[in-house]
């Protein structure tokens, strides 16, 4: 998709004003935010500045009690406990002192003897500033107590006062109202929402104003209270309040020589609307002359880029749709010296001039490539006949080399079947060899004593001899005759299975040793070693000629590959039984293979031993039984040097 910036001049002029007003734009968001910055700092500072006022007269108030109540122990009326004068020069004192609620008088149990006004009051000596003051000799501020008939919050500040003996014998407490901050609160005319707060360390609102009754003796936000008791004993921060409306807050810890509590939170809270007011009111000021200053500007922009611009582009618009319909003869008629417009309308012409040369030469290149190409098909037409000759000389040569493998394969196989017949030809030999020698010698002792019979000269024991040799003679018969039986069912069911493709349940190990008995005549010339290891009991249901024959090409291919003539090398067969396949694991200690002879064993007709009269098909013959007949794989490993293994996974 384009760029809303090239999709029309007009457009594009619009953008490029809109971007040329963008720095000022930011230029006076910029000013607006230092402005905002520099009329937030001053509100702090401002608020700051009022909430360490009202704590030094917070202070002030303390050290005035302090002061009062020093100067009025150290009087002979108080120090006597004189009630009838103390009860004057009290509510003299009260009436001039207007912050606080009530002055009493109390002996050294807490006992009230004189109270101004004069109310029934209760004992103070359960109460703990009363305690601590008569403990420590000094002046206390006790705990800020709530008013509930009265609804205000008051402190109580305590002197003792000293006897003879510099034993306290008293206390003079003055009780101050939090309420007398309203008035200096109100006297500072401050903004308008502004809210003025005390805090004890508990996080309790001991008093606010204004709403002062709603808001008396309740718990404080739980945000405010965690601004304020953070590590800095003074400072400001943005908070909405309890009412909803946001403010700029400033904070102070007040501490107290002799209070029971560790300190005072006082707040003051200024709107923030009020505090910025001015600074958005000269942004919205500023951001409203810009917008007016951007729509002249566009409006310029538009008028000067029609009359100055569009015409020109009209002209050259005209030209390009001719153009494009064909026309390649049409030109724009604008002056090439007019400006940039007037190079583009003379660029055009020259386009133009161009376009139409080479369409007169396309013309020329479309008839003689329509020449070349009838020349062209002619030329495909006789070499498409060319090839389908040659495919079909080349299926013939394929359709020969596939029937000359399989008689090769066939013949191999026969070979094989040839090779095993000989070897066991001649091991059967033997046997009935001498059981034929032991027969011929049977007979003549048989007639021997018939002679001696007939012409009566035979003894007991001629007959003894005779009894002797005959047993010797049929236990040899015997012997040598269940020797050549044993060969020939070994060949009967080993040449049988390798011929025949039947499916039949086998016991594995006795076959393999029914096998290597058939290869017997071929071993027992070598000094070979040959190790089974396979369990006994491990019977399956598959192709027994299968095995047959790779075993078969294994051993052969050992034996005429693997080892030296006289080496005397290991065999060893290994059989595992998993849950749904065998895995057959052949293994020689032979001279091994290089990669590159290893990588081709499989393929037909690749062998290293040709002048041995090998023919290359042994280990393919194998290959195709194990994937084809028996649905397994097969793996070789070898290493010059190391040795030979072959790995076959087939399931039953």
């Amino acid at each position: 998709m384009q760029l809303f910036l090239f999709g029309s001049i007009r457009k594009s002029l619009i953008v490029l004003v809109l971007l040329a007003v963008l720095p000022a734009l930011a230029i006076m968001l910029y000013t607006g935010h230092e402005l905002r910055g520099n009329v937030v700092d001053e509100a702090q500072n401002y608020a700051l500045h009022q909430v360490q006022a009202m704590a030094a007269h917070h202070e002030r108030v303390v050290d005035n009690a302090r002061l009062l109540l020093m100067t009025l122990a150290k009087s002979s009326e108080v120090r006597s406990l004189d009630v009838a004068a103390c009860r004057v020069l009290l509510a003299d004192i009260l009436a001039r002192n207007s912050a606080y609620v009530s002055l009493s008088l109390a002996d050294s149990s807490g006992h009230i003897l004189v109270a101004a006004p004069d109310v029934f009051a209760q004992d103070i000596g359960e109460n703990k500033y009363f305690q601590d003051a008569m403990r420590i000799g000094a002046f206390t501020v006790g705990d800020y107590t709530l008013l509930k008939t009265e609804r205000r919050v008051v402190v109580q500040f305590a002197q003792p006062i000293t006897g003879i003996g510099s034993n306290p014998v008293g206390i003079l407490v003055a009780a101050f109202d939090l309420s007398y901050f309203g008035s200096l609160f109100f006297d500072t005319h401050l903004p308008e929402r502004s809210v003025f707060t005390l805090t004890d360390a508990n996080g309790m609102r001991l008093t606010r104003f204004p709403e002062t009754e709603k808001y008396t003796w309740v718990a404080d936000l739980p945000q405010m209270v965690a601004r304020m008791s953070g590590r800095d004993e003074e400072g400001t921060f943005l908070e909405t309040g309890v009412d909803g409306i946001s403010r700029l807050y400033s904070f102070k810890r007040l501490r107290f020589q002799g209070a029971s509590f560790p300190y005072l939170m006082i707040r003051l809270g200024i709107p923030v609307d009020q505090a910025l007011g001015e600074a958005r009111f000269v942004v919205i000021r500023n951001v409203a002359l810009l917008a007016l200053a951007t729509i002249l500007a566009l409006v310029t922009a538009w008028f000067v880029g029609e009359f100055t611009i569009m015409r020109r582009l009209n002209r050259l618009m005209d030209a390009t749709s001719r153009l494009e319909a064909g026309d390649l003869s049409t030109r724009t008629g604008i002056f090439s010296g007019q400006g940039e417009l007037g190079q583009l309308a003379g660029a055009f012409d020259s386009m133009a001039e161009g376009l139409e040369r080479k369409e007169r030469e396309r013309c020329l290149a479309e008839e003689q490539l329509l020449r070349l190409n009838e020349e062209l098909e002619e030329r495909v037409e006789h070499r498409t006949e060319q090839l389908a000759g040659a495919n079909k000389e080349l299926q013939k040569i394929l359709d020969d080399l596939q029937r000359t493998q399989s008689q090769l394969v066939l013949s191999e196989k026969l070979a094989a079947l040839g090779e095993l017949v000989a070897g066991v030809a001649h091991e059967i030999n033997t046997p009935v060899g001498v059981a034929l020698s032991a027969g011929s010698t049977l007979a003549e002792k048989n007639r021997a004593l018939v002679e001696l019979f007939g012409q009566g000269e035979m003894k007991r024991s001629d007959l003894a001899q005779y009894l002797d040799d005959s047993r010797e003679g049929t236990e040899m018969i015997l012997v040598n005759l269940n020797r050549a039986s044993e060969l020939i069912r070994s060949f009967k069911m080993v040449a049988a299975d390798q011929v025949s493709e039947t499916r039949r349940i086998f016991n594995i190990k006795g076959y393999i040793e029914e096998v290597f008995l058939s290869l017997r005549p071929k071993l027992k010339k070598t000094n070979h070693r040959i190790e089974i290891l396979c369990d006994e009991q491990l019977v399956i249901e598959s192709y027994p000629g299968a095995f047959s024959q790779i075993l078969t090409n294994f051993i052969i291919n050992s034996l005429v590959h693997a080892f030296e003539p006289d080496q005397a090398g290991l065999i060893r067969i290994e059989v595992v039984n998993n849950t749904n396949t065998i895995e057959l694991s052949y293994e020689d200690n032979g001279r091994g293979m290089a990669p590159e002879t290893r990588d081709r064993i499989f393929e037909p007709f690749f062998t290293t031993a040709r002048s041995q009269g090998s023919t290359g098909l042994g280990l393919h013959i194998v290959f195709n039984i194990v994937t084809g007949t028996l649905g397994g794989t097969i793996k070789c490993e070898s290493t010059p040097g190391q040795g030979t293994s072959f790995h076959v996974v087939i399931p039953v």
